[in-house]
């Protein structure tokens, strides 16, 4: 997982879940959100993706 603060202020969260054809990404305004997925992902915890739409 990689997280970009783009020169519009939003967050690009991006990851992949397998190969390089599961390449995701999705974009937020939302500082907590990035951290939640941030920590979630970290942890394991697959629900960290409910919060986006990918």
């Amino acid at each position: 997982m990689q997280v970009w603060l783009r020169d519009d202020n939003t967050y690009q969260l991006e990851f992949r879940d397998g190969t390089a054809a599961e390449h995701y990404q999705t974009r937020t305004i939302f500082q907590e959100r990035v951290i939640a997925a941030l920590n979630g992902w970290a942890e394991g915890r697959p629900e960290w993706k409910d919060a986006f739409q990918m």
